[in-house]
């Protein structure tokens, strides 16, 4: 397969991130929402270059992570997704752009999506950065996928037992975290303010959710649906398996590309301004590259 992607099997069920500290934003004063998005439109047509027609910014996300969850007992309300993370880290070294024009949003965007050098934090200190302090950008896509519809463990056994099921373009979202100089990514705000949501056109058959059993811990056992699950042995010789399902990528995803959309800007204060961008995530054997092509800051 082209795309090897580990799959990361928690101790516990997946839970959604935050930020790390709960600090309030600083509004833009030129936007009457700074971490609004909407991406009810992929139309590009109405886009502006507003930071020079040449601007064009390319990142390497070199990282991919694949959470794996196992059904809940809880119920739907409270089951976890499998997602699928592409990401930024201090190994992503690929990063350049181009564009005439210093506006500060274009340069900040040219930072972010065009860069991979240390800028410095200009805002309060907070729990992962002081001000002076050096920081990274770290743009990061999840793709969030849902359960299949197996009934059981013996339903999914039934079925074949399949390593895999081919599906159509998850739900994702872009999220530009920020890192500090310990490798730490972390935001500023809510998490609905930090997460900026995405329609993209991938190939097709590009995503797959993928099963295995995996064994589960005694303390795990009471969340889990005993549907899904089995116990082979007795007393201390016990071992319990249960299917999990996580979200990879197959060897037939070469690209995704996004229309006009709603993405917000953090800055090096912790202030967050919305601007349009439209571009295309290329995944390639080692990894991915985020092109930003077009940018409205209006």
């Amino acid at each position: 397969m082209k795309h090897l992607i580990p799959l990361i099997l928690p101790a516990a069920l997946l839970v959604a991130c935050g930020g790390e500290n709960s600090e309030p934003l600083k509004a833009n004063p030129d936007s009457s929402d700074g971490a609004s998005t909407d991406n009810s439109s992929q139309d590009t047509s109405n886009l502006v270059q507003s930071c020079g027609n040449d601007f064009n910014a390319q990142r390497s996300l070199n990282k991919f992570e694949s959470s794996a969850v196992f059904w809940q007992i809880e119920g739907a309300q409270l089951q976890s997704k499998p997602q699928l993370m592409m990401f930024a880290d201090k190994f992503s070294l690929n990063a350049s752009h181009e564009l005439s024009s210093d506006a500060t949003l274009c340069l900040l965007a040219a930072n972010i999506f065009g860069s991979s050098g240390a800028q410095t934090w200009m805002g309060a200190d907070n729990g992962s950065v002081k001000q002076g302090e050096l920081y990274y950008y770290s743009p990061a896509l999840t793709f969030t996928g849902s359960l299949p519809e197996f009934t059981s463990l013996d339903d999914w056994r039934a079925q074949g037992a399949p390593a895999q099921t081919v599906i159509a373009t998850p739900d994702s979202e872009m999220t530009i975290w920020y890192r500090n100089q310990d490798e730490n990514r972390f935001t500023l705000g809510t998490a609905q303010s930090n997460q900026n949501p995405l329609t993209l056109n991938c190939d097709q058959d590009g995503f797959a959710l993928s099963y295995s059993l995996a064994q589960v811990a005694q303390s795990q056992r009471d969340t889990l649906n005993p549907s899904f699950c089995e116990t082979q042995g007795t007393g201390d010789n016990a071992v319990t398996q249960c299917l999990s399902v996580a979200l990879t990528t197959t060897d037939k995803l070469e690209s995704c590309k996004f229309g006009a959309t709603s993405i917000a800007l953090p800055d090096s204060t912790g202030a967050k301004t919305a601007v349009k961008i439209a571009g295309e995530l290329s995944v390639l054997t080692t990894g991915a590259e985020l092109n930003i092509s077009q940018i409205d800051i209006r």
